[in-house]
């Protein structure tokens, strides 16, 4: 019989070597313990030696199946006309293929096309589609069906937001006001199968940089009827491009597969592209750091330990993405219905500091007019709108106190900023609010809302200007990336004053007169001139909205994956290679 003695030992020893066994050692650890035994009144020692606990395994790297691409949020659709969202257009781009694409460099290149000509008055845009081309279904892709995805785009029942850009084509805003509703009248025919044919208005000179856009893609009519709102859903999606909507989770993921009926299918490495949904950049990166995510967009709290980390600072990449973030100015509501005041705004703003110690990302550019390095009309820094002059600031505010008999900056009505809900938006925006209140002593009350609750509301606001001066903000944040290569897509898409893409209100004969002269013009100099000056009354004489920076497109891409973003639009991963 052991003795209690004994008893408590042998338990010890069990529970060491419990322990041992949950915190294993790389090698197996053998213990030996020297216990005393008691036996019919004398006392002996003894060596007991444990059994070796074996070590726990590393945990296998995990094995990714193809490529895996995080979206951060659900697209809102896979409509091909409908679809304004870069979510959305990342994924069609992958299944349908337009006439022309843009490529890394800049540069465009035939996707769905081969060539295309121009007649000599630059009104008639002759364009040869490939006749290897085939929808996944095994039918032909053909000339008609790109004029059918204009036609569709361009019905004023479709509400197509991208609608306007195709006015440059003859009979286009006609057909999309409801003036006419016969669709021979749109200036887009199909001379045979394989042959398309663009008739202009008036010779324009940016409509090149339009054709890759997807305002040209083709759509199969046969199955929007046959399946009605559920014609994007896997099944019913049909693609004439690198790959197939292979499932669709709802809210968690979509999987893509290749199309091996593709023309180009030869040149398609990736067999499959996973895009999951993950809302939370902090999210993203954790999954990207375990190996779970071959891309991950940058979380601001996470950017200098990224920039200090030796792998993830070599995984950085820093890729032209020209475009604008901006704070929009409701010049229809006090106090930013006065210049003055817009200018005393503008002022007010330290970019840079934002840039630097806000957001931490010095590689962006700060922006003072709206468009952006490399891209024609472009304005050095300072050249063009207002730059962070406190003093200057202060001075616009006290003419404009005289000016509206204010005694007090207290007289001045509240500032409202919206804003729509995003961790980065939040730390710019409450940085931009603060400025104001510190070096003008006025108050700001910042209001924010989701994003698509956001962007309802100001396009409530939007319908006439007395729904405009009568909507309770003066200021709203907005950005905006360039769809193609021509500042038209920004000065005159965006900021115009009939454009729906902002929400000011303002007014200007002069700006509407030098988009028309600009886009008539084939002289490249003279072009620039146009652009220039037209950014010069946006931003400077109107102060319609206040650029902050310029956009770059920053993201983490493991090493070894060949990788190509263009500067316009969607990336295309038939590109794309995984080590």
């Amino acid at each position: 019989m052991l003795s209690k003695k004994w008893s408590i030992l042998v338990a010890v020893l069990v529970i060491g070597s419990t322990l041992l066994a949950a915190c294993a050692a790389p090698e197996p650890v053998v213990e030996q313990v020297e216990v005393t035994r008691i036996v019919e009144g004398e006392s002996e020692t003894i060596i007991v030696t444990a059994t070796p606990v074996p070590p726990e395994p590393e945990p296998a790297p995990v094995e990714l199946e193809g490529l895996w691409y995080p979206i951060g949020t659900e697209p809102p659709t896979l409509d091909i006309q409908l679809a304004t969202d870069t979510t959305s257009h990342l994924i069609i781009h992958q299944c349908i293929d337009g006439l022309f694409e843009y490529r890394g460099d800049g540069s465009i290149e035939p996707s769905g096309a081969t060539d295309y000509s121009v007649s000599d008055d630059g009104l008639v845009y002759t364009i040869n589609l490939r006749d290897d081309a085939m929808w996944s279904d095994g039918v032909p892709v053909i000339a008609q069906q790109y004029v059918d995805g204009v036609v569709r785009l361009m019905k004023p029942e479709t509400a197509a937001e991208y609608a306007w850009l195709m006015y440059d084509i003859e009979g286009a805003e006609a057909f999309n006001t409801g003036e006419t509703d016969d669709p021979e009248t749109l200036g887009v025919k199909a001379i045979d199968d394989y042959t398309l044919e663009v008739t202009l208005k008036a010779p324009t000179s940016y409509f090149e940089t339009i054709l890759p856009f997807s305002t040209f893609y083709p759509v199969r009519l046969d199955l929007v009827e046959e399946y009605g709102d559920q014609w994007t859903e896997p099944g019913n999606y049909v693609s004439n491009g690198a790959y197939l909507l292979d499932s669709w989770d709802h809210e968690a993921e979509v999987v893509l597969v290749k199309n091996p009926d593709y023309w180009n299918a030869d040149a398609v490495s990736i067999e499959k592209i996973t895009l999951p949904i993950i809302q939370e950049d902090a999210t993203m990166l954790a999954l990207y750091e375990n190996g779970e995510l071959h891309m991950s967009g940058l979380p601001s709290e996470e950017i200098p330990r990224i920039l200090e980390d030796p792998v993830l600072s070599e995984e950085l990449r820093i890729l032209p993405r020209p475009g604008v973030y901006y704070v929009g100015l409701n010049t229809l509501r006090a106090p930013t219905d006065n210049v003055l005041f817009r200018k005393a705004l503008a002022s007010a703003i330290d970019r840079k500091m934002i840039i630097n110690n806000v957001v931490q990302r010095p590689w962006l550019t700060p922006s003072s007019c709206t468009t952006p390095p490399k891209i024609l009309g472009y304005q050095e820094w300072g050249t063009c709108g207002y730059t962070f002059d406190p003093d200057t600031a202060v001075g616009y505010l006290n003419d404009y106190m005289a000016e509206a008999g204010y005694e007090s900056v207290d007289d001045i009505p509240p500032l409202t900023f919206w804003f729509n809900r995003a961790d980065y938006n939040e730390d710019v925006i409450e940085a931009v609010a603060a400025m104001w209140e510190e070096n003008l002593g006025i108050t700001v009350e910042l209001r924010t809302n989701e994003w698509a609750v956001y962007l309802d509301y100001l396009d409530q606001c939007n319908t006439t200007k007395e729904d405009l001066a009568g909507c309770e903000f003066n200021a709203y944040r907005m950005g905006w990336v360039m769809d193609y290569g021509d500042p038209q897509n920004q000065l005159q898409v965006v900021f115009a004053p009939a454009s729906t893409f902002q929400y000011t209100g303002w007014e200007s004969d002069r700006f509407e007169e030098l988009m028309d002269l600009a886009g008539a013009s084939f002289d490249m100099d003279e072009r620039e001139a146009y652009y220039q000056e037209a950014d010069k009354i946006l931003c400077e004489d109107e102060v319609a909205i206040i650029p902050i920076h310029g956009y770059e497109r920053n993201t983490l891409v493991k090493t070894g994956v060949t990788f190509e973003f263009p500067p316009f639009g969607a990336p295309a991963f038939m590109h794309w290679e995984l080590p």
